[in-house]
């Protein structure tokens, strides 16, 4: 069963095919209407396998990383989501915890 990977520039996207197709990989990039773009900037949704998802996700990972040498994210920070009804939030960029009433983080200054 296929799994939405994202939307993206329809060129980014097909130079990810080429590399992953290169591994192995398949994707696949769809247009729909509700999420895509036409004209000046083409978009598409790329989609990939279930059995692929562990080489899709570090394929992604090390492509962001690529983009952000010097940066490098603590993706376990990433992965919490900012809730506004819980009663402490983790900051996705240092780690810190705080109120959501406050609308940025108190250590690095990331807004919400």
């Amino acid at each position: 069963m296929d799994f939405f990977l994202g939307v993206m520039d329809l060129q980014e996207a097909k130079n990810h095919q080429l590399k992953l197709k290169s591994q192995g990989v398949e994707i696949s990039l769809k247009t729909n209407g509700k999420t895509c773009t036409t004209g000046c900037k083409v978009t598409v949704e790329v989609w990939g396998a279930e059995t692929d998802q562990e080489k899709l996700r570090e394929h992604f990972q090390q492509d962001y990383l690529k983009h952000v040498r010097g940066h490098e994210p603590n993706f376990e920070h990433l992965r919490h989501v900012f809730d506004p009804t819980a009663s402490e939030v983790i900051c996705q960029a240092c780690g810190a915890s705080f109120a959501p009433t406050q609308h940025e983080c108190p250590d690095c200054g990331l807004v919400y």
